[in-house]
């Protein structure tokens, strides 16, 4: 049976990589000198985060020192909470050119957000952070930084 350790390093070597993957298409994306940013802007961020998150993970892993637990498989209920959050994940992404990103990232997180959290304040936690989500997707990504995300319904 793999232990935690082992599966974090694993982990955080195929991030690590495809961080790399990521920067290198990056690279090949192409654009005009008089946009704002250009479009690998957002691809290079992230691929610079996975990058450094798979790095990090892995160090981390490496040099742990503690009890070492066996990763046991999902029962049923973690099957149905993984399949789930994979649908919503391949809905968000359908809805995503008709509604807009900022709409359908608002919808995303609020479902997530409630759907994984336990607790008294599940629904308002989730509203507040899916508004907040959309609302940074908006004005963040698509007002300051002017990146071409769908934007929908919002479309003027």
């Amino acid at each position: 049976m793999k232990t935690q350790r082992s599966a974090d390093i694993e982990s955080g070597i195929f991030l690590a990589v495809l961080g790399i993957v990521i920067l290198a298409a990056s690279a090949r994306i192409t654009g005009g000198l008089e946009e704002r940013l250009p479009p690998r802007t957002l691809p290079y961020t992230m691929g610079f985060f996975v990058l450094f998150g798979g790095v990090l993970l892995t160090i981390k892993a490496w040099r742990y020192k503690g009890e070492n637990p066996p990763i046991a498989w999902p029962d049923r209920k973690g099957v149905r909470h993984v399949l789930v959050t994979l649908v919503s994940l391949a809905v968000y992404l359908a809805l995503i050119e008709p509604l807009g990103m900022p709409i359908a990232t608002t919808l995303y997180i609020a479902f997530s957000v409630w759907y994984l959290q336990k607790g008294r304040y599940r629904i308002l936690c989730a509203a507040v952070t899916g508004i907040l989500s959309g609302a940074v997707v908006f004005y963040l990504f698509m007002q300051f930084l002017e990146l071409s995300f769908p934007a929908g319904i919002l479309q003027p």
